[in-house]
């Protein structure tokens, strides 16, 4: 064979490797295989055949639906990618995926990390309890588990109550918008109106006052509330019950959170270099005006709030080698001035202070550092940041270069022969 009939004959190959696998030919009537007889020959389904939920193709041996039982590229023999595969029958998840916020796993395709694929003892084949499949990936629930007040749907493990598995149009996958969702069980009568001082709270968001999932407090009031939430004198911030906006603040938030909390409102304001205000952003960005989980009354856990904007560790943006906030092993405080302050950066001195109240031990030689010594790439003084990232860097202890001959002949040229 030539070498351009040989190669002709390579890309010919390679090109039918991209190709999907063809579903099976169809038999002449009468000549039918007995799929499932002839795959039990060899192929131990016993346990699926006898689960009290079975997946249709399996239930009615249909088992090329899903299997080439010749060739294919993908694991298992099956016909096409599982995410693929599964939406030419369940195109509402398809459909599903078009939604704002979509479950990871759904969004990877990775139906059988939920879903058993032939059968199963629990409704829609998943794979254990459905409460008990949530806690496997989200381990915060068990700090819930410990908490004594409880919500009925999530002491019940019935996590779908309240939460579409596969893909919402609202946050945390909620089947509804703020009270709406809560609205569908809890009915609101005249002493639910009375309990909330008269305030449509039904049209509002439940989360701001209760835990959704478990709480200390009865009512699921969350661990720490807001002074004038917790002596019920809404009108401290808020219009009255009966005026046209309920939930209008009686005057800016700013000037309205400054009456109380002055201090942190002027630094903000006030600071060379402020956090939320300097975009134009309020108090209630970062803090829930109600109550929270701790006494900052944070909408969420510190690392996960401030992640949600700046996302160091690259879990929104998908980017590759990164390292989240010191592995997501310090508060971002111990590092930042959350309101604002004298370094760009928000740092809670200069880059060389900042850095040496942990790595005291770091370069007992070290580097020239400060003022004195400019980073010559940049002409800025010398500091830790200019071999090591803070949060992210491609490399390992954060260093911006592979490794120490390429990141110190960055600078000093003249050692490696000016190359």
């Amino acid at each position: 064979m030539s070498g351009s009939t040989m190669r002709a004959t390579i890309l010919l190959l390679a090109a039918c490797a991209l190709l999907p696998a063809p579903a099976p030919a169809a038999l002449p009537p009468g000549q039918e295989v007995d799929q499932k007889e002839v795959c039990l020959t060899c192929h131990d389904l016993e346990e699926a055949l006898a689960a009290k939920v079975k997946h249709a193709p399996m239930e009615t041996g249909e088992c090329s639906a899903c299997h080439n039982p010749h060739v294919s590229r993908f694991d298992a023999l099956l016909r096409e990618r599982p995410a693929s595969l599964c939406v030419e029958c369940h195109a509402e998840i398809e459909t599903a995926m078009q939604r704002s916020v979509v479950h990871q796993p759904v969004a990877d395709g990775r139906c059988v990390d939920c879903h058993t694929p032939h059968g199963g003892d629990e409704i829609g084949l998943l794979t254990m309890p459905a409460g008990q499949l949530c806690r496997d990936c989200h381990g915060v629930v068990a700090s819930w588990d410990e908490r004594p007040v409880k919500h009925p749907p999530f002491a019940q493990g019935d996590c779908a109550a309240c939460h579409d598995p596969h893909a919402a149009d609202h946050p945390g996958l909620a089947s509804g918008p703020g009270g709406a969702a809560c609205a569908s069980c809890h009915e609101v009568t005249a002493e639910f109106k009375q309990r909330h001082r008269g305030y449509p709270v039904e049209t509002a968001s439940c989360q701001q006052c209760h835990d959704p999932h478990a709480s200390k407090r009865e009512g699921l009031f969350r661990t720490h509330l807001h002074a004038p939430f917790e002596e019920g004198d809404c009108t401290t911030c808020h219009a009255g019950a009966g005026s046209a906006a309920p939930f209008a603040l009686v005057e800016a938030e700013a000037g309205l959170c400054a009456a109380c909390h002055e201090d942190q409102v002027e630094q903000s304001r006030d600071a060379p270099f402020p956090h939320v205000s300097a975009g134009g952003g309020n108090c209630s960005d970062c803090h829930n005006p109600h109550s929270g989980d701790d006494s900052n009354l944070l909408k969420a856990d510190l690392h996960s709030l401030c992640l949600d904007c700046h996302d160091p560790g690259g879990a929104k943006s998908g980017q590759a080698g990164r390292f989240a906030s010191h592995a997501g092993e310090l508060p971002c405080v111990s590092c930042h001035v959350p309101h604002g302050g004298d370094d760009p950066l928000m740092l809670v001195d200069g880059p060389v202070e900042t850095c040496a109240r942990c790595h005291t031990h770091e370069h007992g030689i070290r580097h020239p550092l400060g003022e004195d010594t400019r980073d010559p790439r940049s002409g800025n003084p010398m500091t830790c940041l200019s071999c090591h990232g803070m949060h992210d860097a491609p490399y390992e202890m954060y260093l911006h270069a592979s490794d120490e001959r390429e990141l110190c002949l960055g600078c000093h040229k003249d050692i490696g022969g000016g190359r």
